[in-house]
């Protein structure tokens, strides 16, 4: 009998271990899973937002450039205009310009 109780005992510790060695195994392969998965969604995560950064940047390039468009095109129909005056009319809008910083800073 006490061989028997013996004989059970060796067999409950070696099935003991075998579950436990299995456990061990499924953790091992669960936490490989688990980073896989993890490196999965990180690099799908930076996609999505390299993808948004990029949209972010091309609709503030295009306000921008909307906004940027009609300022460029006066600037440009200034410079024609400036460019067809004559000295005469140079010299008088440059002495308007003159008094005019004159008269805001007193004289000076």
């Amino acid at each position: 009998m006490a061989k028997e109780a013996i004989e059970a005992v060796k067999e409950a510790e070696a099935q003991a271990h075998a579950i436990l060695q299995e456990a061990n195994q499924a953790a091992r392969d669960l936490k490989q899973e688990a980073e896989a998965l993890a490196e999965e969604k990180f690099h799908q995560i930076m996609a999505e937002a390299e993808k948004e950064a990029n949209a972010l940047k091309e609709k503030a390039i295009a306000e921008g450039e909307s906004i940027a468009n009609p300022i460029i095109e006066k600037g440009l129909e200034e410079s024609q205009k400036l460019a067809k005056m004559s000295n005469e009319d140079l010299d008088k809008t440059v002495n308007i310009i003159i008094e005019r910083i004159v008269n805001v800073n007193g004289n000076s």
